[in-house]
Parts: structure tokens; sequence; C-alpha cells
């Protein structure tokens, strides 16, 4: 069974099985006044807030380590994420998101809210998609979700 044309969640289209093509699905990433961003995936979902997660002292590093460490743990291989639809991606970096959350409690115990959490596994994903595999070394630059500051 074929499900038509598609695109992975680095934007490329990905070939399908019987040839026909179909169009690429929307999704729509918007910024706010408030530095947030917002990524629609899905017309029956809510769009999934981002917020940028910033690496201020030891504490946030070390959380940002634990975070790289669970994504790794529990995502895909970077190989496998490439090839995901965005609806797909988008749902798995949320649900990576929500895990950690409930394993770690981040905002109870030291304030960091979900839409950072969020923005950092999606930090994570982009940069094993980018390397092709978990990298040793996380380039933060300013244009990531994760910032020094």
């Amino acid at each position: 069974m074929s499900y038509g044309r598609t695109l992975n969640a680095t934007g490329n289209k990905r070939a399908n099985t019987n040839g026909n093509t179909a169009k690429p699905r929307k999704q729509a990433i918007t910024m706010n006044e408030d530095g947030f961003t917002y990524v629609t995936y899905a017309p029956n979902k809510r769009p999934l807030k981002l917020a940028v997660y910033w690496v201020t002292d030891e504490m946030s590093a070390d959380i940002l380590r634990q975070i790289i460490e669970f994504v790794t743990r529990m995502a895909n291989k970077p190989v496998h994420l490439r090839n995901m639809e965005p609806p797909k991606f988008w749902a798995l970096c949320e649900r990576l998101a929500t895990m950690y959350c409930r394993t770690y409690s981040p905002t109870t115990n030291y304030g960091i809210t979900k839409p950072e959490i969020r923005a950092a596994v999606y930090f994570v994903m982009l940069a094993g998609i980018t390397a092709g595999e978990w990298p040793e070394k996380y380039p933060v630059t300013d244009k990531t979700f994760v910032k020094y500051g």
C-alpha cells in the first residue's frame, strides 16, 4: 500500500513505491513578539510552543546534558528521524518532551518550562539529523534553540 510522495523531517521529498505523487503536507512555523515559536504540524492538533533554552550556569548545562542523554536513549536513530514525515517528527518531539517532564519535573524542580524542554529536545533531534548520527558535541549558535547567556 502506498501513501504517495511525502516530506521527511528535513523537508526532502521521499519517493513512494507506486510512482504517484501528492502535494507535500504543510506545516506552519511562526514566531511572536514575545520570543516564542509556534509549530502547527497537524490540522487537528494545537500548535507546539517552543522557547529558547538558555544555558546560564552549571545547573542548566547539567540539565541540557541530561536532556541530550534522554533523547539519544529514547528517540529513534537520526537516520530514521530524517525520513519521518513532519507531523510524525513533531509528535515524537512532543512525546519526548512530555516523557522528560514527567520523569524529571524540570518546572517544579528547576523552573524550566515545557516550551524550553521542547526546544532543547528539538535541538538534539535536529543536531542528530544534521550529523547523521548522535554527535559527540552539539554546536550552539545564535540560530539554535539552545543558547548560552
